[in-house]
């Protein structure tokens, strides 16, 4: 069994072999437990997901695993080939399905381009313009670190509008749609074929809920549940996944405009991220963090309360993939 607490020690994995094999041995307990022929694993062409489906490829054989990719008409132009190029490596079969029609029927972009035309009436579609949802980090003693703005792109420039309550619950409750979608479709499969689905969030992910309920925080098998996202990437070099896959950006891949989780979610890069999650986790003083790692003593403390909300939220949606 991993041992949770040496692997929360440390941003970087000191034995990936070992850490690797336990994650194999978990999805293929999973598979076992559950009574299953195979994996199948949805893939965005992102870090995670192909990690996901090289671990479930080791674990069951390649022949017994299944990767799928569901683009919308908002996914970037690179999903669906850093997707196939997952699954090529991995050696599975890849299938692809267009998920923009069922999206469409369910009225998922009608009701956010309303609140965003309404926040900007000239914002147009159709001319190229773009949206997305943004993180807005505290930048004053009175500031909230958790506040979302509306960043309008036209013409190659953004414009950020604040995005009250009503209008960011809106926009996030269709745009949660798309989540819900590709893993109705990816049980379709699953229940068809006998197969376990493997989800793909990693630990940071499931602590801070950053992940969809009945989205893509379904799942027979969590084998990044363990692991920050710079462990991930430890594992993902000891896997061999394409230097194509490992050198891009994380990204929601989710709004009609390009967007980093940075940007979105988290508010600082991946590693730093990591870093200031594991001193809260640990309980590191404030004033120590912060000269360690180049933050004021106030930006920490707010990072601190924001991982404390954000996880005491998550915990209720979380029993099934938990760190144990």
């Amino acid at each position: 069994m991993v041992d949770v607490e040496s692997l929360s020690q440390t941003v970087h994995l000191t034995d990936v072999a070992a850490v690797v094999d336990e994650l194999v041995a978990d999805i293929r307990g999973a598979a076992r437990r559950f009574r299953r022929n195979g994996a199948i694993v949805a893939l965005s062409g992102g870090i995670d997901s192909t990690v996901c489906v090289a671990l479930a490829a080791r674990a069951l054989g390649p022949k017994r695993v299944k990767g799928i990719t569901l683009p919308d008409q908002e996914s970037s132009g690179e999903t669906a080939g850093l997707a196939q190029l997952a699954a090529e490596s991995a050696g599975v079969e890849f299938l692809a399905k267009d998920i923009t029609p069922v999206l469409d029927a369910l009225g998922a972009y009608r009701d956010r381009l309303a609140v965003v035309q309404r926040i900007d009436p000239d914002f147009d579609p159709a001319r190229g313009d773009a949206f997305s949802v943004e993180f807005v980090p505290a930048t004053g003693e009175g500031d909230r670190i958790q506040s979302f703005a509306l960043n309008v792109v036209r013409g190659g420039k953004s414009t950020h509008h604040r995005l009250g309550g009503r209008d960011f619950l809106t926009i996030m409750a269709a745009t949660n749609q798309k989540q819900r979608v590709r893993t109705l479709m990816t049980y379709r499969i699953a229940d068809e074929e006998n197969l376990i689905v493997v989800g793909t969030s990693n630990r940071l992910e499931i602590d801070q809920g950053f992940f969809v309920k009945f989205g893509d925080g379904c799942g027979e098998a969590f084998p990044l549940r363990w692991l920050l996202k710079s462990q991930v990437y430890d594992v993902a070099e000891y896997l061999g996944v394409p230097e194509e896959i490992r050198c891009r950006p994380p990204t929601t891949d989710t709004f009609s405009a390009p967007q980093s989780q940075e940007e979105y979610f988290y508010g600082t890069s991946t590693e730093m991220g990591d870093a200031l999650w594991l001193a809260w986790r640990k309980s590191e003083p404030v004033e120590q963090v912060a000269q360690r790692l180049g933050f004021t003593a106030t930006d920490v403390e707010k990072f601190f309360g924001l991982y404390e909300r954000r996880a005491q939220y998550a915990a209720y949606l979380t029993e099934m993939i938990t760190p144990e």
